[in-house]
């Protein structure tokens, strides 16, 4: 339900030449677990910021395809092993056959490779619902539409974040384009649930067509989730700024490295656009 940020943020300034220091190299990791799924760990390392000249294996080193990758739970160690996608921009990923997210779990993830260690841990909260689903027409772009949510937030969770697809159009659920939002301060609003970007260097649009069938996930998240995926929301929308661009640093929940580990209490919805 996302893609690899650093590895595509490393691919694309190793093409730049400025003179900078070099930078140690550092596990990064992104992965999360929903309840009725199984968990999904993306292990690359950083590319060192002097951006001397590389060849394209150089940078396929930083994918960890021979890392050691286990989830603990309820005292129970699950090892992860690697698999090939095409869902998703960086094809290889660590998940698990055996283990599945449940709502209340706490899952303990562990990471090695090249001499490094991170870990982190996450729990799964309560799923909210949505109680009603709106589709209007773009405003300004004809041949688009707007899909709308209400959310019914649970209990004691005040922090939400949509993932999104179109059926045939997209491989998998992708991040919902400004998709985030505080239930507390807008109880009331009906919530955009925007097309996300399944590759982050091809152009595509956040909109939806006449016709599309749209799954959509409602998940809830906790505050670190919440405030990583709001300044990734707001890079997103401001960085392309031709005079100001914006950036901020994406402050996950490593220990040990860079990246995040999150859990997420999904419900699931389906509406097609007639």
């Amino acid at each position: 339900m996302r893609k690899s940020i650093y590895i595509i943020m490393a691919l694309l300034l190793a093409a730049c030449n400025p003179e900078l220091p070099e930078s140690p190299e550092t596990l990064v990791v992104e992965g999360w677990i929903e309840n009725d799924g199984a968990p999904v760990v993306f292990v690359t390392s950083s590319v060192s910021t002097s951006f001397k000249e590389q060849e394209l294996a150089d940078l396929i080193g930083h994918v960890a395809t021979t890392a050691q990758v286990a989830i603990t739970c309820d005292g129970v160690r699950y090892p992860l092993t690697g698999t090939v996608s095409d869902d998703y921009f960086l094809m290889f990923y660590y998940t698990s056959k055996t283990l599945k997210g449940v709502v209340g779990g706490t899952y303990k993830l562990e990471v090695d490779w090249k001499g490094m260690h991170a870990e982190a841990e996450t729990t799964i909260l309560a799923p909210g619902t949505v109680d009603s689903i709106a589709v209007e027409r773009h405003p300004m772009i004809d041949t688009s539409y707007i899909v709308k949510a209400h959310i019914n937030p649970a209990a004691d969770v005040r922090y939400y974040r949509f993932f999104s697809m179109a059926v045939g159009k997209d491989p998998t659920y992708a991040i919902s384009y400004n998709g985030i939002f505080d239930s507390k301060l807008h109880a009331d609003d009906m919530f955009a649930v925007n097309r996300g970007r399944q590759d982050p260097i091809e152009y595509s649009d956040y909109y939806y067509s006449y016709g599309d069938s749209v799954r959509f996930k409602l998940a809830s998240i906790d505050a670190e989730a919440y405030d990583f995926w709001s300044r990734y929301d707001e890079n997103a929308m401001f960085s392309h700024a031709a005079l100001l661009p914006y950036s901020s640093n994406l402050k996950g929940n490593i220990d040990g490295g860079l990246g995040y580990w999150f859990g997420y209490g999904t419900a699931a919805y389906t509406v097609v656009i007639r």
